[in-house]
């Protein structure tokens, strides 16, 4: 039997229902329990994924994201940030710069041409081309001013203490903690993106859809909790596919002997063994094994068909082309987040094969806490995420689906617009990008901030260091997102508990 076999119909319910109930027992419950569902017009009827990259750290949405028209960039701008962190106007401006031998800040700024208008009045990092141009093609969108909050706050409200502000502000752990689960106000259990995909879950079953022959929930950057959800559990791959127990697969005997041990006796697990396994941290630990040897062997099948010689082999080409894999170019040359992005791609190739309908992806990457030597670090980190994402949005072209994949940046908090010398340091609002075909790219959403030390935006009134108030919070960012992924109405406001606490449910740059 395959592993595309093993999920029949009465496997699928029993996994469904969690508890084994009978057929009947089984529909009267989902009926009841989703009724709420049917009404809120949640959508699986194609294929989509979201894609999360998060910038452990803090990334400086300061030089990610740059005032160009002249006034903003000479007033503001250039005179907080600096020659130390500023980029310049241009390659030649940038050679030219004063103290050029003792200045590493070489950097220029590129700008963006916005859909419709071609106006230009923001640039990207210099280290940015691919994201120029998905921008510029319409591809990808600024989102500015996003960060975790509690509900809308105003400086004054902020420095009178009148409002409620998330916990331990500036704090990495808690701000990512935060950011994941949308829940600043509580103890979250769940992240925003498990939440959202437990509801497409939920709707694939009252349709009588199975979910599919992996978890719905996939990371290439180990444990996160960004997918923690109730009912769908994150798999967790390696960029070389799944991870499976050692010799699993190589040894027969082994195999044998681990099935025995882990399996549900239907699948050949012992049934003497399984009767005795009545301590409930015995029954989590087989059935985490046996949904790990599942998922893994169902992804190493999938992932086989793309390699040469393979019915999906042309995929697996193109896939590699979008990503400059071939020749002397190896898959081992490819930076981490490449190499991450790479594999989604290829896990979303086979989505037909492993019969997903919605599916989340989370990858990361860290180094984005410069508070030394800025200049060096962040351009070099710019130009990674930059080139891999133009990488994997090639990908999704290739695969003739842009539409259908939308990947968004996240990170801890944005970082002080002021230099502390060498670098910067941890921040609140920042400025994020999202990418796809189905992005209305080509524009910046949102309020850029004033940019004023001490001014209407920034938190401080003595030493002033521009720690900028958001003004778009983490719920409607990831509401948007979610609504294109699928969600109802009745859904966002479960998955966003705190949602109608701010103005905008959906920000608009999604199609």
């Amino acid at each position: 039997m395959t592993s595309r076999e093993i999920l029949t119909r009465r496997s699928f319910l029993r996994q469904a229902s969690g508890a084994g109930l009978g057929l009947g027992a089984f529909h009267a419950l989902f009926d009841l329990r989703l009724l709420g569902s049917a009404l809120a017009a949640t959508n699986v009827s194609d294929y989509k994924a979201l894609v999360c990259l998060f910038l452990n750290g803090g990334n400086d949405g300061g030089n990610t994201l740059i005032p160009w028209d002249a006034e903003r960039y000479t007033q503001r701008y250039r005179a907080v940030r600096g020659p130390r962190l500023a980029l310049w106007r241009d390659a030649a401006d940038a050679a030219a710069r004063p103290n050029a031998a003792t200045n590493p800040n070489n950097y220029f700024g590129r700008p963006l041409t916005e859909t419709g208008t071609g106006s230009r009045d923001y640039a990207v990092h210099g280290s940015m081309p691919e994201a120029q141009a998905l921008h510029d093609q319409g591809k990808l969108a600024f989102v500015s001013g996003v960060g975790v909050l509690v509900e809308p706050l105003t400086r004054a409200q902020y420095r009178a203490g009148t409002r409620r502000q998330p916990p331990q502000l500036f704090s990495h752990n808690d701000q990512v903690t935060q950011w994941q689960t949308s829940l600043p106000d509580t103890l979250g259990r769940t992240g925003w993106g498990g939440r959202a995909i437990d509801k497409m879950r939920e709707e694939l079953i009252r349709l009588n859809i199975p979910p599919g022959s992996i978890s719905m929930s996939v990371s290439t950057a180990g444990s996160n909790t960004w997918e923690v959800g109730d009912a769908v559990n994150q798999f967790q791959v390696g960029t070389g596919g799944a991870v499976s127990i050692t010799n699993y697969n190589t040894s027969a005997a082994r195999k044998t002997l681990i099935d025995r041990i882990l399996r549900d006796p239907a699948l050949g697990g012992d049934s003497q063994l399984d009767a005795e396994r009545v301590n409930l941290h015995l029954r989590d630990f087989q059935s985490v094994n046996e949904r790990a040897i599942y998922n893994g062997a169902s992804l190493a099948a999938a992932l086989a068909r793309l390699t040469p010689g393979q019915p999906d082999a042309a995929a697996g080409a193109a896939i590699n082309t979008a990503f400059g894999v071939g020749g002397a170019v190896t898959y081992g040359s490819l930076s981490g987040l490449e190499q991450q992005l790479h594999t989604i791609a290829r896990i979303i190739a086979e989505r037909s094969f492993l019969g997903m309908r919605r599916q989340i992806f989370f990858c990361s990457v860290g180094g984005y806490d410069t508070h030394g030597d800025q200049p060096v670090a962040h351009a070099g980190l710019l130009a990674t995420l930059s080139r891999a994402m133009g990488k994997f949005h090639a990908a999704s072209v290739a695969m003739g689906i842009p539409e259908k994949i939308t990947a968004f940046s996240a990170s801890d908090f944005g970082r002080t617009f002021q230099s502390n010398g060498l670098g910067s340091d941890h921040a609140w609002a920042n400025h994020h990008m999202v990418m796809g075909g189905a992005v209305r790219g080509g524009k910046v959403y949102g309020a850029f901030p004033d940019l004023t030390l001490g001014g209407p935006d920034d938190t401080d009134n003595s030493n002033p260091t521009g720690r900028f108030i958001p003004t778009i919070s983490t719920d409607e960012y990831a509401a948007t997102l979610s609504r294109w992924f699928g969600l109802g109405e009745s859904e966002l406001d479960t998955v966003f508990p705190n949602l109608n606490r701010f103005a905008s449910r959906n920000l608009g740059f999604m199609a």
